[in-house]
Protein backbone atom coordinates (compact mmCIF):
# COMPACT_ATOMS: atom_id res chain seq x y z
CA UNK A 1 0.00 0.00 0.00
CA UNK A 2 1.23 3.59 -1.25
CA UNK A 3 1.18 6.36 1.61
CA UNK A 4 2.71 9.91 1.48
CA UNK A 5 6.17 8.04 2.97
CA UNK A 6 6.80 5.76 0.24
CA UNK A 7 5.82 8.74 -2.41
CA UNK A 8 8.80 10.89 -0.90
CA UNK A 9 11.35 7.96 -0.91
CA UNK A 10 11.08 7.26 -4.52
CA UNK A 11 13.34 8.26 -6.74
CA UNK A 12 13.89 8.38 -10.79
CA UNK A 13 10.40 8.09 -10.91
CA UNK A 14 7.78 10.74 -12.63
CA UNK A 15 4.65 9.74 -10.67
CA UNK A 16 1.10 11.47 -11.38
CA UNK A 17 -1.09 11.39 -8.69
CA UNK A 18 -5.18 12.11 -9.60
CA UNK A 19 -7.06 13.49 -6.42
CA UNK A 20 -10.02 15.78 -5.78
CA UNK A 21 -10.52 18.54 -4.03
CA UNK A 22 -13.22 17.19 -2.12
CA UNK A 23 -10.94 15.07 -0.06
CA UNK A 24 -8.45 17.50 0.87
CA UNK A 25 -9.61 17.61 4.53
CA UNK A 26 -8.92 14.11 4.96
CA UNK A 27 -5.09 14.88 4.39
CA UNK A 28 -4.10 15.79 7.74
CA UNK A 29 -1.51 13.31 8.33
CA UNK A 30 0.31 14.61 5.03
CA UNK A 31 2.19 17.31 7.24
CA UNK A 32 4.21 14.80 9.49
CA UNK A 33 5.32 12.71 6.76
CA UNK A 34 6.71 15.92 5.46
CA UNK A 35 8.29 16.88 8.57
CA UNK A 36 9.80 13.80 8.36
CA UNK A 37 11.06 13.61 5.13
CA UNK A 38 12.78 17.39 5.69
CA UNK A 39 14.33 16.45 9.45
CA UNK A 40 15.86 13.31 7.34
CA UNK A 41 17.69 16.33 4.94
CA UNK A 42 15.53 15.92 1.83
CA UNK A 43 14.29 18.65 0.14
CA UNK A 44 11.24 19.67 -2.00
CA UNK A 45 10.34 21.92 -4.84
CA UNK A 46 6.88 23.64 -5.06
CA UNK A 47 5.91 24.06 -8.91
CA UNK A 48 2.85 26.46 -7.73
CA UNK A 49 0.11 28.26 -9.51
CA UNK A 50 -0.39 31.33 -7.40
CA UNK A 51 1.03 35.28 -7.77
CA UNK A 52 3.80 34.81 -4.98
CA UNK A 53 5.59 32.57 -2.16
CA UNK A 54 3.06 33.93 0.42
CA UNK A 55 -0.43 32.56 -1.46
CA UNK A 56 1.83 29.32 -2.47
CA UNK A 57 1.82 28.73 1.01
CA UNK A 58 -1.38 29.26 1.48
CA UNK A 59 -2.49 26.93 -1.36
CA UNK A 60 -0.52 24.10 -0.56
CA UNK A 61 -1.70 24.63 2.97
CA UNK A 62 -5.13 24.23 1.66
CA UNK A 63 -4.75 22.42 -1.14
CA UNK A 64 -2.78 19.30 0.57
CA UNK A 65 -3.17 20.14 4.43
CA UNK A 66 -0.26 20.69 5.34
CA UNK A 67 1.28 23.91 6.45
CA UNK A 68 4.93 24.80 4.92
CA UNK A 69 4.73 28.52 6.62
CA UNK A 70 6.93 27.30 9.38
CA UNK A 71 9.65 25.54 6.94
CA UNK A 72 9.48 28.11 4.09
CA UNK A 73 12.34 29.93 5.05
CA UNK A 74 13.98 26.19 5.22
CA UNK A 75 16.99 25.47 3.24
CA UNK A 76 15.20 22.15 1.83
CA UNK A 77 12.11 23.75 0.40
CA UNK A 78 11.69 26.37 -2.21
CA UNK A 79 8.76 27.39 -4.33
CA UNK A 80 8.51 28.37 -7.50
CA UNK A 81 5.51 30.34 -8.92
CA UNK A 82 4.56 30.09 -12.46
CA UNK A 83 3.82 33.72 -12.43
CA UNK A 84 7.46 34.74 -12.35
CA UNK A 85 7.06 33.07 -15.73
CA UNK A 86 4.06 34.37 -17.56
CA UNK A 87 4.35 37.09 -20.21
CA UNK A 88 2.31 38.06 -22.65
CA UNK A 89 -0.14 35.55 -22.72
CA UNK A 90 2.24 32.70 -22.39
CA UNK A 91 4.06 30.65 -19.88
CA UNK A 92 8.73 30.57 -20.42
CA UNK A 93 8.63 26.53 -20.00
CA UNK A 94 12.61 27.16 -20.27
CA UNK A 95 13.34 29.70 -18.05
CA UNK A 96 10.76 28.03 -15.32
CA UNK A 97 12.80 24.76 -15.51
CA UNK A 98 15.94 26.27 -15.79
CA UNK A 99 14.85 28.25 -12.39
CA UNK A 100 14.10 24.48 -11.48
CA UNK A 101 17.40 23.17 -12.02
CA UNK A 102 19.24 26.22 -10.69
CA UNK A 103 17.16 25.59 -7.47
CA UNK A 104 18.44 21.68 -7.53
CA UNK A 105 22.01 22.49 -7.90
CA UNK A 106 21.55 24.89 -4.56
CA UNK A 107 19.76 22.33 -2.52
CA UNK A 108 22.78 19.56 -3.77
CA UNK A 109 25.70 22.43 -2.41
CA UNK A 110 24.02 22.28 0.36
CA UNK A 111 24.39 18.53 1.32
CA UNK A 112 20.38 17.76 -0.06
CA UNK A 113 20.60 14.36 -1.47
CA UNK A 114 16.85 13.26 -1.75
CA UNK A 115 15.13 16.46 -3.60
CA UNK A 116 11.84 15.88 -5.18
CA UNK A 117 9.52 18.19 -7.32
CA UNK A 118 5.88 18.53 -6.54
CA UNK A 119 4.01 20.10 -9.55
CA UNK A 120 -0.07 20.68 -9.45
CA UNK A 121 -1.66 20.50 -12.92
CA UNK A 122 -4.49 22.75 -12.11
CA UNK A 123 -6.93 24.95 -14.26
CA UNK A 124 -4.56 26.97 -15.08
CA UNK A 125 -2.45 24.32 -17.14
CA UNK A 126 -5.24 23.59 -19.25
CA UNK A 127 -4.56 27.13 -21.28
CA UNK A 128 -1.72 25.52 -22.60
CA UNK A 129 -1.00 24.29 -25.71
CA UNK A 130 -0.13 20.68 -26.15
CA UNK A 131 3.36 21.44 -27.95
CA UNK A 132 3.84 23.39 -24.37
CA UNK A 133 2.94 21.12 -22.22
CA UNK A 134 4.57 18.71 -24.06
CA UNK A 135 7.96 20.54 -23.49
CA UNK A 136 6.98 20.71 -19.54
CA UNK A 137 6.79 17.10 -19.39
CA UNK A 138 9.88 16.35 -21.51
CA UNK A 139 11.71 18.04 -18.93
CA UNK A 140 10.29 16.54 -15.85
CA UNK A 141 11.10 13.38 -17.64
CA UNK A 142 14.85 14.55 -17.64
CA UNK A 143 15.34 15.48 -14.28
CA UNK A 144 13.83 11.87 -13.21
CA UNK A 145 16.49 10.18 -15.67
CA UNK A 146 19.71 12.31 -15.63
CA UNK A 147 19.37 13.67 -12.04
CA UNK A 148 17.45 10.75 -10.56
CA UNK A 149 14.93 13.13 -9.09
CA UNK A 150 11.11 12.16 -8.10
CA UNK A 151 8.91 14.29 -9.72
CA UNK A 152 5.26 14.19 -8.54
CA UNK A 153 3.00 15.49 -10.77
CA UNK A 154 -0.77 15.88 -8.98
CA UNK A 155 -3.85 16.13 -10.75
CA UNK A 156 -7.04 17.67 -9.53
CA UNK A 157 -9.75 15.26 -10.75
CA UNK A 158 -12.02 18.69 -10.86
CA UNK A 159 -9.77 20.14 -13.41
CA UNK A 160 -8.27 17.78 -15.35
CA UNK A 161 -8.50 18.12 -19.30
CA UNK A 162 -8.56 15.35 -21.64
CA UNK A 163 -5.48 16.63 -23.12
CA UNK A 164 -3.39 15.17 -20.11
CA UNK A 165 -4.53 12.16 -20.54
CA UNK A 166 -2.35 11.25 -23.46
CA UNK A 167 1.08 12.62 -21.71
CA UNK A 168 -0.14 11.06 -18.78
CA UNK A 169 0.44 7.52 -20.15
CA UNK A 170 3.68 7.85 -22.41
CA UNK A 171 5.63 9.97 -19.45
CA UNK A 172 4.53 9.07 -16.37
CA UNK A 173 5.99 6.03 -14.69
CA UNK A 174 2.72 4.88 -12.87
CA UNK A 175 -0.46 6.58 -11.57
CA UNK A 176 -1.77 7.07 -7.76
CA UNK A 177 -5.21 7.14 -7.62
CA UNK A 178 -5.69 9.25 -3.71
CA UNK A 179 -8.05 7.09 -1.76
CA UNK A 180 -8.02 8.90 1.18
CA UNK A 181 -6.05 7.18 3.59
CA UNK A 182 -3.86 5.88 1.09
CA UNK A 183 -2.86 6.00 -2.42
CA UNK A 184 -4.21 3.14 -5.36
CA UNK A 185 -1.08 2.12 -7.56
CA UNK A 186 -2.10 1.51 -11.34
CA UNK A 187 0.10 0.43 -13.93
CA UNK A 188 -0.48 2.85 -17.44
CA UNK A 189 -1.99 -0.33 -18.54
CA UNK A 190 -4.41 -0.38 -15.52
CA UNK A 191 -4.81 2.98 -15.50
CA UNK A 192 -5.73 3.23 -19.39
CA UNK A 193 -8.60 0.24 -19.01
CA UNK A 194 -10.16 1.23 -15.86
CA UNK A 195 -10.46 4.68 -17.43
CA UNK A 196 -11.99 2.96 -20.30
CA UNK A 197 -14.14 1.11 -18.42
CA UNK A 198 -15.03 4.16 -16.31
CA UNK A 199 -15.54 6.14 -18.95
CA UNK A 200 -18.26 2.92 -20.38
CA UNK A 201 -19.57 3.07 -17.21
CA UNK A 202 -20.22 6.83 -17.04
CA UNK A 203 -21.91 6.85 -20.76
CA UNK A 204 -24.05 3.80 -19.99
CA UNK A 205 -25.20 5.73 -16.52
CA UNK A 206 -25.85 8.79 -18.74
CA UNK A 207 -27.83 6.89 -21.11
CA UNK A 208 -29.72 5.22 -18.02
CA UNK A 209 -30.58 8.25 -16.83
CA UNK A 210 -31.78 9.69 -19.94
CA UNK A 211 -34.10 7.00 -20.16
CA UNK A 212 -35.37 6.98 -16.77
CA UNK A 213 -35.86 10.73 -17.97
CA UNK A 214 -38.27 10.08 -20.81
CA UNK A 215 -39.58 7.32 -19.22
CA UNK A 216 -40.48 9.96 -15.75
CA UNK A 217 -42.12 12.45 -18.32
CA UNK A 218 -44.24 9.94 -20.54
CA UNK A 219 -45.39 8.62 -17.77
CA UNK A 220 -46.53 12.25 -16.23
CA UNK A 221 -47.71 13.20 -19.49
CA UNK A 222 -49.77 9.55 -19.51
CA UNK A 223 -50.68 10.79 -15.78
CA UNK A 224 -52.22 14.36 -17.06
CA UNK A 225 -53.72 12.39 -20.13
CA UNK A 226 -55.75 10.56 -17.83
CA UNK A 227 -56.30 13.12 -14.87
CA UNK A 228 -57.93 15.15 -17.86
CA UNK A 229 -59.99 12.40 -19.90
CA UNK A 230 -61.31 11.26 -16.63
CA UNK A 231 -62.79 15.01 -16.20
CA UNK A 232 -64.00 15.24 -19.32
CA UNK A 233 -66.31 11.88 -19.41
CA UNK A 234 -67.24 13.57 -16.37
CA UNK A 235 -68.39 16.48 -18.18
CA UNK A 236 -69.93 13.99 -20.68
CA UNK A 237 -71.95 12.05 -18.19
CA UNK A 238 -73.46 15.20 -16.39
CA UNK A 239 -74.51 16.71 -19.60
CA UNK A 240 -75.91 13.03 -20.59
CA UNK A 241 -77.43 13.15 -16.69
CA UNK A 242 -79.09 16.47 -17.45
CA UNK A 243 -80.94 15.94 -20.25
CA UNK A 244 -82.15 12.15 -19.96
CA UNK A 245 -83.70 14.03 -16.36
CA UNK A 246 -85.75 16.49 -18.97
CA UNK A 247 -87.01 13.87 -21.15
CA UNK A 248 -87.95 12.00 -17.86
CA UNK A 249 -89.94 15.48 -17.25
CA UNK A 250 -91.54 16.26 -20.50
CA UNK A 251 -94.16 15.41 -22.35
CA UNK A 252 -93.10 16.99 -25.38
CA UNK A 253 -92.22 14.24 -28.19
CA UNK A 254 -90.13 16.53 -30.43
CA UNK A 255 -89.12 17.75 -27.21
CA UNK A 256 -87.77 14.29 -25.85
CA UNK A 257 -86.34 13.90 -29.39
CA UNK A 258 -84.00 16.82 -29.37
CA UNK A 259 -82.84 15.50 -25.75
CA UNK A 260 -82.08 12.22 -27.05
CA UNK A 261 -80.06 13.54 -30.21
CA UNK A 262 -78.33 15.46 -27.51
CA UNK A 263 -77.63 12.53 -25.39
CA UNK A 264 -76.60 10.32 -28.34
CA UNK A 265 -73.92 13.15 -29.51
CA UNK A 266 -72.31 13.55 -26.06
CA UNK A 267 -72.17 9.56 -25.77
CA UNK A 268 -70.55 9.67 -28.91
CA UNK A 269 -67.86 11.75 -27.81
CA UNK A 270 -66.67 8.83 -25.34
CA UNK A 271 -65.48 7.57 -28.72
CA UNK A 272 -63.76 11.09 -29.48
CA UNK A 273 -61.71 10.40 -25.88
CA UNK A 274 -60.47 7.30 -26.55
CA UNK A 275 -59.55 8.33 -29.96
CA UNK A 276 -57.43 11.18 -28.67
CA UNK A 277 -55.49 9.01 -25.69
CA UNK A 278 -54.69 6.74 -28.52
CA UNK A 279 -53.22 9.44 -31.04
CA UNK A 280 -51.55 11.44 -28.31
CA UNK A 281 -49.80 7.84 -26.71
CA UNK A 282 -48.80 7.78 -30.31
CA UNK A 283 -47.62 11.62 -30.56
CA UNK A 284 -50.01 11.82 -33.37
CA UNK A 285 -52.01 15.06 -32.31
CA UNK A 286 -52.50 16.63 -35.49
CA UNK A 287 -54.72 13.85 -36.43
CA UNK A 288 -57.63 14.81 -35.23
CA UNK A 289 -57.80 18.17 -36.58
CA UNK A 290 -59.77 19.28 -39.40
CA UNK A 291 -61.48 22.69 -40.82
CA UNK A 292 -64.38 23.75 -39.08
CA UNK A 293 -66.76 26.59 -38.87
CA UNK A 294 -66.12 28.52 -35.35
CA UNK A 295 -69.75 29.16 -34.60
CA UNK A 296 -70.46 25.40 -34.98
CA UNK A 297 -68.17 24.94 -32.02
CA UNK A 298 -69.55 27.21 -30.03
CA UNK A 299 -72.71 25.85 -30.86
CA UNK A 300 -72.43 22.77 -29.66
CA UNK A 301 -70.96 23.71 -26.12
CA UNK A 302 -74.05 25.52 -25.81
CA UNK A 303 -75.89 22.35 -26.37
CA UNK A 304 -73.46 20.66 -23.99
CA UNK A 305 -74.60 22.83 -20.76
CA UNK A 306 -77.67 24.58 -21.72
CA UNK A 307 -79.55 22.06 -19.23
CA UNK A 308 -77.84 23.41 -16.23
CA UNK A 309 -79.93 27.13 -17.51
CA UNK A 310 -83.09 25.25 -17.65
CA UNK A 311 -82.49 23.20 -14.23
CA UNK A 312 -82.19 25.98 -12.25
CA UNK A 313 -85.58 27.14 -10.53
CA UNK A 314 -84.16 28.61 -7.86
CA UNK A 315 -82.06 31.38 -9.05
CA UNK A 316 -82.29 33.75 -12.10
CA UNK A 317 -79.51 31.96 -14.18
CA UNK A 318 -79.91 33.78 -17.88
CA UNK A 319 -77.81 32.96 -21.18
CA UNK A 320 -77.23 35.55 -23.83
CA UNK A 321 -75.55 34.42 -27.24
CA UNK A 322 -74.24 37.24 -29.70
CA UNK A 323 -72.07 34.75 -32.36
CA UNK A 324 -70.82 37.02 -35.38
CA UNK A 325 -68.17 35.43 -36.69
CA UNK A 326 -67.60 34.54 -40.06
CA UNK A 327 -64.35 32.36 -39.38
CA UNK A 328 -63.10 28.65 -40.33
CA UNK A 329 -60.69 27.15 -38.03
CA UNK A 330 -58.09 24.35 -38.12
CA UNK A 331 -58.59 22.20 -34.76
CA UNK A 332 -59.65 18.88 -32.79
CA UNK A 333 -63.40 20.18 -32.10
CA UNK A 334 -63.57 17.89 -29.36
CA UNK A 335 -61.05 19.25 -27.27
CA UNK A 336 -61.40 23.27 -28.28
CA UNK A 337 -65.41 22.33 -27.76
CA UNK A 338 -64.33 20.88 -24.06
CA UNK A 339 -61.89 23.92 -23.37
CA UNK A 340 -64.51 26.14 -23.84
CA UNK A 341 -67.13 24.19 -21.83
CA UNK A 342 -64.74 24.08 -18.41
CA UNK A 343 -64.86 27.47 -19.01
CA UNK A 344 -68.74 28.00 -19.27
CA UNK A 345 -69.11 25.67 -16.47
CA UNK A 346 -66.39 27.70 -14.13
CA UNK A 347 -68.93 31.18 -14.68
CA UNK A 348 -71.82 29.00 -14.16
CA UNK A 349 -70.65 27.72 -11.24
CA UNK A 350 -69.71 31.31 -10.04
CA UNK A 351 -72.80 32.82 -10.15
CA UNK A 352 -74.55 30.74 -6.81
CA UNK A 353 -77.52 33.74 -6.91
CA UNK A 354 -77.98 33.91 -10.19
CA UNK A 355 -76.56 36.30 -13.31
CA UNK A 356 -76.01 36.42 -16.69
CA UNK A 357 -73.53 34.20 -18.79
CA UNK A 358 -72.83 36.58 -22.13
CA UNK A 359 -71.23 33.95 -25.06
CA UNK A 360 -70.32 36.33 -27.98
CA UNK A 361 -67.86 35.52 -30.43
CA UNK A 362 -66.04 37.52 -33.67
CA UNK A 363 -63.70 38.37 -36.33
CA UNK A 364 -60.39 40.36 -35.24
CA UNK A 365 -57.64 40.31 -38.38
CA UNK A 366 -56.23 37.01 -38.60
CA UNK A 367 -58.22 35.57 -35.56
CA UNK A 368 -61.57 34.86 -34.39
CA UNK A 369 -62.31 35.71 -30.52
CA UNK A 370 -64.63 34.26 -28.33
CA UNK A 371 -66.09 36.20 -24.90
CA UNK A 372 -67.08 34.25 -22.20
CA UNK A 373 -68.53 37.05 -19.65
CA UNK A 374 -69.87 36.18 -16.35
CA UNK A 375 -71.45 38.15 -13.53
CA UNK A 376 -70.28 35.70 -10.59
CA UNK A 377 -68.14 36.44 -8.03
CA UNK A 378 -65.16 37.50 -9.48
CA UNK A 379 -61.96 36.79 -8.42
CA UNK A 380 -59.07 38.58 -6.15
CA UNK A 381 -55.42 38.92 -7.74
CA UNK A 382 -54.00 36.25 -5.91
CA UNK A 383 -56.68 33.58 -7.43
CA UNK A 384 -56.57 35.42 -10.50
CA UNK A 385 -52.90 34.69 -11.01
CA UNK A 386 -53.50 30.61 -9.73
CA UNK A 387 -56.55 29.65 -11.97
CA UNK A 388 -54.30 28.18 -14.89
CA UNK A 389 -52.00 25.89 -12.52
CA UNK A 390 -53.02 22.51 -12.35
CA UNK A 391 -54.89 21.45 -9.04
CA UNK A 392 -55.48 24.84 -8.28
CA UNK A 393 -59.42 24.81 -7.10
CA UNK A 394 -61.38 27.06 -4.90
CA UNK A 395 -64.13 24.78 -4.96
CA UNK A 396 -62.56 22.69 -2.26
CA UNK A 397 -63.26 18.77 -2.64
CA UNK A 398 -66.45 19.19 -5.52
CA UNK A 399 -63.45 20.60 -7.94
CA UNK A 400 -60.58 18.93 -9.54
CA UNK A 401 -58.40 22.34 -10.07
CA UNK A 402 -58.05 20.71 -13.89
CA UNK A 403 -60.70 22.01 -15.83
CA UNK A 404 -58.96 25.62 -16.82
CA UNK A 405 -55.44 24.10 -16.68
CA UNK A 406 -56.73 21.78 -19.49
CA UNK A 407 -58.29 24.92 -21.66
CA UNK A 408 -54.61 26.89 -21.23
CA UNK A 409 -53.12 23.73 -23.11
CA UNK A 410 -55.79 22.70 -25.29
CA UNK A 411 -55.47 26.38 -26.98
CA UNK A 412 -51.66 26.55 -26.70
CA UNK A 413 -51.27 23.64 -28.77
CA UNK A 414 -53.85 25.19 -31.23
CA UNK A 415 -51.51 28.27 -31.11
CA UNK A 416 -54.70 30.17 -29.49
CA UNK A 417 -53.91 32.60 -26.46
CA UNK A 418 -56.88 32.89 -23.29
CA UNK A 419 -57.14 36.72 -21.58
CA UNK A 420 -58.62 36.69 -18.36
CA UNK A 421 -60.03 39.76 -16.48
CA UNK A 422 -61.65 39.82 -13.36
CA UNK A 423 -63.00 42.06 -10.58
CA UNK A 424 -64.32 40.94 -7.29
CA UNK A 425 -67.79 40.92 -6.96
CA UNK A 426 -68.45 42.02 -10.10
CA UNK A 427 -67.58 38.81 -12.57
CA UNK A 428 -65.18 37.79 -14.99
CA UNK A 429 -64.04 38.22 -18.37
CA UNK A 430 -62.70 35.21 -20.80
CA UNK A 431 -61.59 36.08 -23.80
CA UNK A 432 -60.05 33.39 -26.41
CA UNK A 433 -58.39 34.01 -29.67
CA UNK A 434 -57.63 31.15 -31.91
CA UNK A 435 -56.09 31.80 -35.57
CA UNK A 436 -58.24 32.00 -38.80
CA UNK A 437 -57.83 29.44 -41.77
CA UNK A 438 -58.41 31.21 -45.03
CA UNK A 439 -60.10 27.89 -46.91
CA UNK A 440 -63.62 27.00 -46.88
CA UNK A 441 -63.70 23.63 -48.94
CA UNK A 442 -63.33 20.75 -47.61
CA UNK A 443 -65.05 21.75 -44.46
CA UNK A 444 -66.18 18.95 -41.92
CA UNK A 445 -69.09 20.65 -40.56
CA UNK A 446 -70.62 24.29 -41.51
Amino acid sequence: MWDIKRLFDTENKLIGIISSLRHIEEKEAIAKDIEEFLKEGGGLIFISSKGNEEQCIKYYRSNWKYDVTNISNNKGVKVICKEDFYHDGRIDVEKLFDKVEKSLELMGKRGIIKKRIIMTFDLFWNSLDCSRLELIYSRLKSLTQEEGIGVIARYLAEDLSTKFINFMLDCHDFILIDRLDHYEYLTLNQFANKSLTLLVESHLNVEKSEKRAIRARYLEALGELMEGTVHDINNLLVTILGYAQFSTMSDDIEEIKEYLRIIGKTASDGTNVINRIKSRMKGNIQALKDVYEFNYIINNCIEMVRHNFESYENRDLKLELDLRSNAYVYVNEYDIRHAIVNIILNGIEAMKDGGLLTVRSYDDRDSTVLEIIDTGMGMDEGTLNKIFNPYFTTKGSKGTGLGLSIARKTFDMHDGEIYVESKLGKGTKFTLYLPMVDMKDNIAYM
